[in-house]
């Protein structure tokens, strides 16, 4: 167990190699003696420093913050820019000071010094503010800027609002205590060393890892479907070995959808329909729907191949989904873990299909609404709104909590999107395990867009043991 401060870490070339002062505050509550040793440590970094003592610390406690001050050699050990405010744990009976938590991005990163992670170059800087206002430091790197021989970081800290620069900042840092997995890299050797640095951080001891792996749509399918709850609501869905699948299927359902297993953003979805007119095709091509009429009877079999190729499909029945105003919408669902590591439901949004488009991702031009006003207009009677309001509510805990039960414990966030059909029943479409945050921003659903921000930092708090109550 340990004691929980907040200090300001600063150095100084009065301190001599390996000393350290705090305080006099937190001196007298922790009844240290000066000529004590302990053992310094942030990340991977650990230094031995003795306490100093006497009129240094005395004079440190003019300030406001409690502060803690290291010799300038041992910052340079430390790795860790200074001033920073951040945790600082008191392990008494080990003699073990741990300060942090030291959060970890992991990303792809681009050669732009402006926008060093691509578009998420901007989240990341929010990310840093909130781990900012809960005492931790924050940064983000790639697979190839870890040191493994040595156990450091090329690191990228972006600047806070009241910094003196103005661009991020990269400098060797330690690994961190929690690494935050927002990994999107593309194919070749980045997607291949992004893979192998998730398995060496997986099997690490100390590192934790969240978020941690990404939802195949047949894995999540195959999941799902040994709830005994959440089956009723699995479409039928087939993975895809032979033209026969796809040929059953239609043979079930009037109309069926086929998505690449590991796609997103609506990229490489088919979908076909049945009717007295013969089949009709439809997918996404170059930012417009194409719709072609199945005439002959090797037709579709030679369409598919050339839209398929050689990746992985599943094929999943269609759905006779509720619209608005023509057009068919679904449910995106933000579930993430708090700064106690519980399941909270961070915000919903309602995603519409352009006209004429069968997609509703923002991605693929669909655009978002309040869910409150798109449920009402859809099922006006107030009873059944609630009720379907409140499946999806349960229905997101259910799978979150079985998911992270059965796949990974570490999951910290997953949005879970969802179909509500003519009737108010509502279906699983897929899980996403590397959410995006711009449903809330379109709807101005501020404090939601917060909380989607704010909750990954608690949730690393909470990993490396610096949440409220994991004390004494």
């Amino acid at each position: 167990m340990h004691e929980l401060y907040t200090v300001t870490l600063t150095c100084s070339s009065s301190l001599s190699k390996g000393e350290m002062t705090l305080s006099e505050d937190i001196l007298n509550r922790l009844k240290f003696i000066k000529g004590e040793e302990f053992t310094l440590r942030a990340g991977s970094s650990s230094v031995t420093v003795r306490l100093s003592g006497g009129s240094f610390s005395a004079a440190l406690n003019k300030g406001h913050d409690p502060v803690l001050c290291i010799s300038a050699e041992t910052g340079q050990r430390l790795m860790l820019p200074a001033p920073l405010t951040i945790n600082m744990a008191v392990e008494k009976k080990q003699k073990v000071i741990r300060l942090g938590p030291l959060i970890g991005i992991l990303a792809n990163r681009y050669e732009n010094s402006g926008r060093p992670f691509g578009e998420q170059t901007s989240f990341f800087r929010k990310l840093r503010r909130e781990a900012q206002t809960l005492h931790g430091f924050c940064y983000a790197f790639s697979p190839w800027d870890i040191r493994w021989e040595n156990n450091t970081v090329r690191g990228s800290v972006p600047p806070l609002p009241d910094d003196k620069t103005t661009g991020w900042q990269t400098r060797v840092l330690p690994m961190p205590d929690v690494v935050y997995d927002r990994g999107l890299f593309p194919k070749g050797e980045k997607r291949q060393a992004a893979t192998e640095t998730r398995k060496i951080l997986r099997r690490h001891p100390v590192i934790k890892i969240f978020n941690p792996a990404f939802f195949g749509k047949w894995k999540t399918h195959k999941l799902l479907a040994k709830h005994e709850d959440l089956y009723h609501h699995l479409p039928e869905t087939k993975l895809v070995s032979s033209m026969s699948d796809i040929q059953a299927m239609l043979k079930r359902h009037a109309a069926i959808y086929l998505k690449p297993s590991g796609g997103s953003s609506g990229k490489g979805i088919i979908c076909i329909t049945s009717g007295t007119a013969g089949r009709t095709l439809r997918y996404r091509k170059a930012g417009k729907i194409i719709t072609e009429k199945i005439t002959g009877p090797g037709q579709l079999e030679t369409t598919l191949r050339s839209l398929i190729g050689g990746r992985r499909y599943i094929v999943q029945q269609g759905l006779d989904l509720a619209g608005i105003d023509g057009s068919p919408f679904d449910i995106r669902v933000l579930m993430q873990k708090n700064l106690h590591g519980s399941w909270k439901l961070t915000g919903m949004a309602a995603r519409v299909a352009a006209g004429g488009s069968f997609l509703s991702n923002i991605h693929a031009g669909g655009r978002a609404e309040q869910i409150s006003s798109i449920i009402i207009r859809v099922f006006p009677q107030e009873t059944q709104a609630q009720k379907v309001i409140g499946d999806i509510r349960r229905l997101s805990s259910l799978a979150v909590a079985f998911v992270s039960t059965e796949m990974n414990p570490l999951f910290g966030e997953i949005a879970v999107d969802l179909g509500i059909d003519k009737s108010g029943k509502v279906w699983f479409i897929e899980l996403n395990a590397v959410p995006g945050r711009s449903v809330f921003r379109r709807i101005k659903a501020l404090n939601a867009l917060s909380r989607a921000i704010s909750r990954p930092m608690e949730y690393a708090c909470y990993l490396s043991g610096f949440g409220p109550g994991q004390g004494k």
